[in-house]
């Protein structure tokens, strides 16, 4: 067996050293690795709780947020009805003078026209005057002159002696008859001066209760018109004042024109279901009539009456019933202009009937279907005629309503609080139906809306009502 060299053994050793120096340092990098390790792992587990402390902060910011977005919602929402409360009480009251102004415009317009009756009536009674006082002055002349030819010997013998003067009995005769005409005469010309004087006094009377008339009627006409001119400038100022919240007024017009279209759709519907039971009833009535006919026809047969005695014998029945509807309907339309008001004592119409200049937004005109009357809070609304209840319902913005039939025609009374009659009843004219709402929103507003309609046709109520 050969023997190993001296560099060989050397060459192991090398090698047997380096393998031990690669182990150590191998098992010296294995607790480096894993404090490392156990660092990141620490430092992940940090990251990760603030990562979910973060995510809970969140949460509970949005929902601090969400509670006080919802806080400022209802805030706002709160802040828009109130505002949108005034703006109508602004409208409202803008209505209200309007129609104070539309009242004193006529006031003013009849006053007038007043002071210049009175005018005439003071001409013609001061010509008249002036008339009387020529025609007593030549009746006064005239007088005195027949005084002096008629009687030139009475004056200055007496009438005894102007009759015994006579040469015959004959002609003292005439004279006794002379002297009783001219007595007669001069009693009645006396008499006609004292009437005329008499005449000259109450004229002079009239003339002075005219021109005191004319005095107070441009007083109180000078009242009106400054209150007029008031009544406009603080017009015109609201005016100038609601034009600043033009898209506020364009919505509330809107949900005001939802309403009214919401009431007038529900009108025809009540007032068409109730055409189609009147038509049913009709037309039952029509079949028990034939029926009735038909029988009456057979017992007529059997009993020797002719056709012409059994129609004779219906007419009258058929007739009444006819005669008594077109009596009612006559009736109605016979009083119009004369119907009775829907409402006693004061009152002033805020808005009228059919299309008309919205009282602050230029270019934009209202719809209206009867005509709105501002009242006194507690006021009746009462039937302007006899008829009978055909429908008592709610609506949104009209709170009660009662429609009254008379015939074909229909009076509508909306806006009451409280209602004293019921479906079915028969009402007279000026009966009282209901009471008006006053407005708790809106200082105790009164306002009735009224309508006049020839079944489903709107009428202007103010040619019926006076």
């Amino acid at each position: 067996m050969p023997h190993s060299s001296p560099s060989g053994n050397l060459l192991k050793l090398c090698r047997s050293l380096a393998v031990l120096l690669l182990v150590a340092i191998i098992g010296a990098g294995s607790p480096a690795d894993a404090q490392t390790r156990h660092k990141n792992t620490k430092t992940t587990i940090r990251k990760t709780a603030t990562k979910q402390k973060t995510a809970t902060r969140t949460l509970e910011s949005v929902r601090k947020d969400k509670s006080t977005t919802e806080k400022k919602i209802s805030e706002t929402a709160t802040r828009l009805n109130t505002n949108t409360k005034e703006l109508q009480r602004q409208i409202n009251r803008l209505n209200s003078l309007n129609g104070d102004i539309e009242a004193n415009r006529s006031k003013v317009r009849d006053l007038r026209s007043h002071i210049d009756s009175l005018g005439t009536a003071i001409s013609t009674t001061a010509d008249s005057i002036k008339i009387l006082e020529d025609d007593l002055e030549a009746m006064r002349l005239a007088y005195a002159k027949a005084l002096r030819e008629l009687q030139p010997h009475a004056a200055s013998t007496g009438e005894l002696s102007f009759i015994f003067s006579a040469k015959s009995f004959s002609e003292a005769y005439s004279r006794i008859r002379y002297l009783r005409r001219f007595s007669a005469w001069r009693e009645r010309r006396a008499e006609n001066i004292r009437r005329g004087i008499d005449r000259i006094a109450a004229q002079r009377a009239r003339l002075t209760s005219l021109r005191h008339s004319q005095d107070l009627a441009y007083r109180k006409a000078e009242e009106t018109q400054t209150t007029l001119s008031r009544q406009q400038a603080e017009s015109e100022k609201m005016v100038t004042s609601l034009r600043k919240e033009d898209s506020a007024l364009r919505a509330m017009l809107k949900e005001q024109k939802r309403k009214s279209a919401a009431l007038d759709r529900e009108l025809d519907r009540l007032i068409a279901a109730e055409q189609a039971r009147i038509a049913r009833e009709e037309a039952e009535r029509a079949r028990r009539e034939k029926e009735k006919n038909k029988a009456k026809g057979t017992k007529a047969s059997d009993t020797g009456r002719s056709a012409k005695d059994v129609a004779s014998a219906n007419a009258p029945t058929r007739t009444a019933a006819s005669t008594s509807a077109s009596a009612l309907t006559g009736s109605f339309e016979a009083n119009k202009g004369r119907l009775l008001f829907p409402v006693a004592g004061s009152y002033k119409i805020v808005r009228r009937f059919g299309r008309q200049p919205h009282p602050t937004l230029r270019h934009v005109e209202t719809e209206n279907s009867g005509i709105d009357i501002e009242v006194s809070p507690g006021t009746q609304a009462r039937s302007i005629f006899a008829g009978k209840v055909s429908a008592i319902f709610r609506q949104d913005g009209f709170n009660s309503i009662v429609m009254i039939r008379h015939g074909r025609y229909i009076s509508i009374y909306a806006n009451l609080s409280a209602v004293t009659v019921k479906q079915g009843d028969s009402v007279k004219a000026g009966q009282n139906i209901g009471t008006v709402f006053s407005d708790p929103d809106d200082s105790n507003r009164t306002t009735l809306h009224f309508e006049i309609r020839n079944e489903r046709q709107k009428l202007n109520p103010s040619q019926w009502v006076r």
